[in-house]
């Protein structure tokens, strides 16, 4: 009998929050450094990689920016309406280091999204999304083949008072408010992830203050079949404080709580739920010609057999420019720490859960996974001209625990490395090179190749190299041609056979010697 009172105050209390946030009648500005704020990745140019945290309020009328916003459609109201293309093309040998497990894969992102702002303090955002590859289309993930998708749909209510911004957005949503080691948006896929449930945020000049409560979108293959899945949870609390705000410096420091709980989890051969919180500090800003993001994380729950967890993380992530100018040259670092063990014996279980972490931290073909993980990755990257960059690193990779498994992304084991003896994974290799024609247009081409440690001794004596081609193109196959940018055989340009092969593993399986990847990614904004 509680349970309807409980639920009938819970839903009065966000109607009286609704009305006092509707009462101002001030404009919305955002006191608070917009890269700091929580919307998620800037991608420039005003872009944000989730689109409904762009603000195209006050724009003027010299045909700079990007058409269709800001349309006035009444008084006060106002129209924004986005869209993004993606054509993306991947091949890979021995994916995942198994013999022969070679595939070709197409993938095809369509977004349109609709900002109807109400009023000064209240506006609805809507986005649909679809999701194609070229074949095995009865096979692939929701996530890749979809014919239609809600993507998101809720409304912001929002007051500004004084310096102070206090607003709540309900409804279905995407969320990458936290340290990309944790929290992303998943723009691997051809279809984000998001959540469904109410967020609320307090900005001030200073500081900030976040508080969530969601449930996952479990999308289906066909048109506006995606469901709620209730299981699957996520909340807590985030804050950010300004420690310095100058022109030779910035630095935020960020706080954390995240309860996440997943239903099941695969570990060391089960599958169970797995509940945990994740508590941590991120310190991340400039200073002078370094750049800094330090990121520690504990963990703590229970997951298999209801065994507790302790589990920690450290991510630093470090830049120091060389030269600022000609090709701005920056020598660049990154050293991940996450704990192992317990996953394959008995007592408590220290296996750290990267969550939601971003597929391209360490490389989308995810050859490595934040578990059970030492990795020290120095680099560089230069700047030739203001459209292009380049970047490159190489990554020694250990295993903490002897005893467990080396990971890949997703908490996903190479099995049988848990029985192996010795803590070298392997050295892994990155390069990226990024071409922007236009601030609505990006290119990118990304390499990777892994080679593991003593491969005749713990890994399949295997020579096979492994390839990992996908172009993210925004256009049809003839603008590609007047780009110029097609592949050297037109071949490649075709629609891959196997787009579930990247979820794909076998225990019986013997990793391969060696694995390379190549991405190349681009994508267009509003290109329509």
């Amino acid at each position: 009998m509680t349970k309807p009172i409980v639920s009938s105050l819970l839903h009065c209390r966000v109607g009286a929050t609704v009305l006092a946030l509707l009462a101002s009648t001030t404009a919305f500005a955002d006191s608070y450094p917009k890269v700091a704020a929580g919307w998620g990745p800037e991608l420039g140019g005003g872009f944000m990689a989730s689109r409904w945290a762009e603000d195209w309020s006050g724009i003027d009328n010299s045909h700079t920016e990007p058409p269709l916003k800001d349309i006035p459609i009444g008084n006060k109201a106002s129209l924004t309406l986005s869209a993004e293309a993606r054509i993306r093309y991947v091949t890979a040998r021995n994916a995942r280091l198994q013999p022969s497990n070679d595939f070709a894969q197409g993938q095809l992102r369509g977004i349109l999204g609709a900002d109807l702002q109400i009023t000064p303090n209240l506006r609805v955002y809507g986005e649909l999304g679809t999701g194609q590859v070229d074949d095995d289309r009865g096979t692939a993930t929701a996530n890749f083949q979809n014919s239609l998708s809600l993507q998101q749909l809720f409304i912001d209510v929002r007051r500004h008072s004084g310096q102070f911004l206090i607003g709540m957005m309900a409804g279905r949503q995407e969320f990458a408010d936290g340290p990309r080691q944790l929290i992303s948006l998943s723009d691997g896929p051809n279809l984000h992830r998001t959540w469904n449930g109410v967020r609320i945020y307090a900005h001030s000049p200073r500081y900030r203050f976040g508080a969530f409560d969601l449930r996952a979108t479990r999308l289906g293959r066909d048109g506006f079949d995606e469901a709620v899945a209730s299981s699957e949870r996520l909340r807590g609390i985030n804050t950010s404080f300004i420690v310095a705000s100058n022109d030779a410096q910035s630095a935020y420091l960020d706080t954390f709580w995240i309860h996440s709980e997943t239903p099941t989890l695969r570990l060391g051969g089960m599958a169970a739920p797995d509940n945990r919180d994740t508590f941590g500090l991120r310190f991340w800003g400039r200073r002078g010609k370094l750049r800094f993001d330090w990121t520690v994380a504990r963990q703590a729950g229970h997951s298999i057999n209801d065994r507790p967890i302790d589990a920690w993380g450290f991510f630093a992530v470090q830049s120091l420019s060389l030269s600022e100018s000609r090709w701005k040259t920056r020598l660049t670092s990154h050293i991940d720490i996450s704990t192992g063990g317990g996953a394959y014996t008995a007592g408590e279980i220290r296996d750290f859960n990267p969550l939601y972490a971003s597929s391209s931290y360490l490389g989308e073909s995810q050859l490595l996974g934040l578990t059970n993980l030492f990795l020290f990755a120095p680099g560089i990257s230069i700047t030739p001209s203001p459209k292009t960059a380049l970047s490159i690193e190489v990554g020694y990779a250990r295993r903490l625990d002897e005893a467990d498994a080396a990971y890949g992304a997703g908490m996903r084991p190479y099995a049988g490395t848990e029985r192996v003896a010795g803590r070298h994974i392997g050295n892994l290799a990155r390069l990226n090179a990024a071409w922007t024609p236009t601030p609505s247009v990006t290119v990118n081409l990304n390499l990777e190749y892994l080679e593991p440690d003593e491969p005749n001794r713990w890994m399949d004596p295997l020579d096979h190299g492994v390839r990992h081609y996908c172009p993210d193109l925004p256009y049809t196959v003839a603008q590609l041609e007047r780009t110029g940018f097609l592949p050297a055989s037109r071949r490649e340009v075709v629609l891959s056979k196997r787009p579930t092969c990247p979820g794909r593993w076998s225990a019986s399986s013997r990793p391969c010697s060696r694995m390379s990847s190549c991405i190349t990614e681009g994508r267009s904004h509003d290109s329509t």
